[in-house]
C-alpha cells in the first residue's frame, strides 16, 4: 500500500484508506501510471503519450485530470504530497518505501493480490 492508496488494476478498482475512489477511467489509468513509475519525472507529453495514448493533444487535458486526481487521492489537494509538480518539467509521484514483496508500482489490495 502506498500512502493508503490500493489498486487492483485487473477489477480497475482503487481504495484510499480502505474507501472506494470514483475515478473516472483516464483518472485510474493515470494513478496506476504513477504508481508503476514512482519516482520519475513524467512531463504532460509523455502522460498524453502513454496513458491517453496520443501523440499530440491538449496538454491542458493532462493538467486538469491530475487536479481532478489530486483531489480524490490527496488529503489536502491545496498541498499535493503524493503527485508533486516538478515546475519546468513534470509531475512525480512520491510513493515512499514500498513493502517487500509487493508488486513495483501497484499497491496489493488487502487481500495481497496486486
Amino acid at each position: 500500500m502506498v500512502a493508503g492508496l490500493a489498486v487492483d488494476p485487473v477489477a480497475r478498482r482503487a481504495t484510499r484508506d480502505g474507501s472506494e475512489l470514483a475515478l473516472t477511467l483516464r483518472e485510474f489509468d493515470l494513478l496506476v501510471y504513477f504508481l508503476r513509475h514512482p519516482g520519475q519525472v513524467c512531463d504532460r507529453e509523455r502522460l498524453m503519450r502513454e496513458v491517453w495514448g496520443w501523440e499530440y493533444g491538449d496538454l491542458s487535458t493532462v493538467t486538469v485530470h491530475v487536479r481532478r486526481l489530486r483531489s480524490k487521492i490527496e488529503k489536502d489537494p491545496a498541498d499535493p504530497q503524493l503527485i508533486r509538480t516538478v515546475w519546468g518539467a513534470g509531475y512525480r509521484f512520491e510513493a515512499g518505501p514500498r513493502p517487500s514483496g509487493s508488486t513495483p508500482g501497484v499497491a496489493p489490495l488487502e487481500d495481497g493480490r496486486a
